[in-house]
């Protein structure tokens, strides 16, 4: 983020699993149109061809974000909206 306040365009990454963190992180950063790349989940402890489907998939992305106008991407990715993971293990309560 010290980049982008610079004027230095920058592309941050972030797994499907966190995208909804990441947003509001760069809300609570005061940067909420900074652009997110969002890669499928997971992608530590993948092979490496899964790794290289992952940046062929985000290459695209990568290159608008920063290669864009500046203003033009803080506004888009302001009013993207980012779903957080859908529960897969429901959390024990006293009633279950």
């Amino acid at each position: 983020m010290t980049l982008e306040r610079a004027g230095v365009p920058t592309a941050t990454f972030c797994s499907s699993a966190f995208a909804a963190l990441g947003a509001n992180e760069r809300r609570a950063l005061g940067m909420p149109g900074l652009p997110i790349v969002v890669v499928p989940h997971p992608v530590g402890g993948i092979p490496p061809e899964a790794a290289r489907a992952l940046a062929d998939g985000a290459i695209e992305e990568v290159h608008r974000v920063l290669t864009g106008d500046a203003e033009t991407l803080r506004r888009e990715y302001r009013e993207r909206a980012y779903l957080p993971p859908r529960r897969v293990v429901q959390p024990k309560t006293l009633f279950t």
